[in-house]
């Protein structure tokens, strides 16, 4: 979903961050009551899901009421955390847009929207909190979802179904004679397509990007012809493949239409079958589909907190310690990190963005990650706040769900800060997949 432009960590105003309509989220920790239920499903527009008031909180947590979604299936045995809880990282302090406080303070303050927040190290939980959810609610991943898409097109690579040099529209028919006849898959993987997709024209009429978005968010004020398929078929060429950076939800979900065409299978069936029914998830996930069936797979995706976790453990040494076969190729960190291009890092407003929260240290991005960072960390956020971040080389991943008003609220220097107070004892020079 689109993104708010770059924000400076100064403190804000409670007006800024948490205006009348938007209740601590701790209000909900043990769910909707019937009347609340009645008002916010009322309530749903176009705008729910992003602008993330207290009706966006509860379309977040209740997907399936407002919009049609496809079913994530998981099966087998549940694999089960081990706990081995450090209340020391309560203790871990950052600068953020609340100020400069302790993760047990931020997560008190009525203000920080953050729902739940899950740590692992070693394959085992060593920090848990549920502020307003409860562990078996399911909650939209927002834009964290889309390194789902370049995971699934690795595996197809891998495979030798796919070649990262082929144009888009040789796996795409319905894009043939059109600008993406000159777009090679692997521009869209790593969002330097050249193409007028940035997220910063979402808002002007007419344009792919506004429409695109109209269509995942759904609602009332949105034509049953809404289509992702029409909207880049609309996009304009604005550069050449690979020369700039710019943030956008259209390449992720041209690198799923791949996915799914090569495979012939819906992006949510792909998820189940190469994913999620291979990791012992606690629940089903559920993704949401445009008004024409078209499978939102950039953003809304719907899971429990601890399966969130379990698919950042899949990018970490610790991934036996839930799946039976490895689902991360061996081959895809080494290939993230080699694509990574540092020196356009900051063309675009979510490079800036990142820049300003973990500082400027040579991170670049790949494999529709939003930063990986130069001791091999990885980390994706989602539009209300959602963050996964994980430190392969130190066996840890740091997950949390939020709900941020309008995007105002900037958390992520948590996430970081967590490795590199908590973790970085354990974390090896040089990481190989093993």
């Amino acid at each position: 979903m689109p993104h708010s432009p770059a924000r400076n960590n100064s403190q804000k105003s409670t007006a800024d961050l948490h205006p009348d309509n938007c209740s601590p989220v701790n209000l909900w920790r043990q769910g909707f009551s019937f009347s609340h239920s009645a008002l916010f499903r009322n309530a749903y527009t176009n705008l729910t899901l992003t602008e993330a008031i207290d009706a966006g909180v509860y379309a977040n947590m209740r997907l399936s009421e407002n919009l049609p979604t496809e079913v994530i299936h998981r099966d087998g045995k549940v694999s089960e955390f081990d706990y081995e809880i450090d209340e020391s990282i309560a203790e871990v302090t950052a600068n953020t847009s609340l100020g400069f406080l302790s993760l047990a303070n931020m997560i008190s303050d009525p203000r920080s929207r953050m729902q739940a927040i899950l740590v692992v190290r070693g394959g085992k939980i060593v920090f848990e909190a549920y502020i307003g959810m409860r562990p078996w609610d399911n909650h939209v991943w927002q834009s964290a979802a889309k390194p789902l898409n370049g995971l699934l097109l690795h595996q197809l690579v891998e495979e030798g179904l796919v070649d990262l040099d082929h144009p888009v529209s040789a796996y795409v028919p319905d894009l043939q004679a059109t600008v993406w006849e000159d777009v090679p898959v692997w521009s869209v993987l790593h969002q330097r397509s050249g193409l007028d997709v940035g997220e910063l024209q979402y808002g002007q009429p007419g344009h792919p990007v506004t429409e695109f978005y109209q269509a995942a968010a759904g609602g009332p004020d949105v034509g049953p012809g809404s289509s992702y398929m029409e909207s880049l078929k609309a996009v304009k060429k604005q550069a050449e493949p690979g020369t700039s950076y710019r943030y956008s939800s259209l390449n992720a979900w041209a690198v799923a239409s791949i996915c799914e065409h090569v495979a012939q299978k819906t992006f949510g069936e792909l998820v189940s079958e190469r994913v999620w029914r291979k990791t012992g998830m606690e629940g089903d996930a559920l993704l949401g589909l445009s008004p024409k069936g078209e499978s939102t797979a950039f953003a809304i995706l719907s899971s429990r907190l601890r399966d969130f976790a379990r698919f950042g453990v899949l990018f970490t040494p610790s991934w036996r310690s839930l799946a039976t076969e490895r689902v991360v190729p061996e081959s895809y960190l080494s290939s993230v990190y080699a694509a990574t291009r540092p020196e356009i890092f900051a063309d675009d407003y979510m490079g800036k963005r990142i820049n300003q929260g973990f500082g400027e240290i040579g991170t670049g991005q790949s494999y529709l990650w939003d930063a990986v960072l130069p001791d091999g960390d990885l980390y994706k956020m989602g539009r209300l706040g959602q963050a996964l971040y994980i430190s392969p080389s130190t066996d840890s991943v740091v997950v949390w769900f939020s709900a941020a008003y309008k995007n105002a609220l900037w958390l992520h220097p948590f996430a970081r800060e967590i490795v590199l107070q908590k973790m970085t004892g354990s974390r090896q020079l040089e990481y190989r997949a093993s």
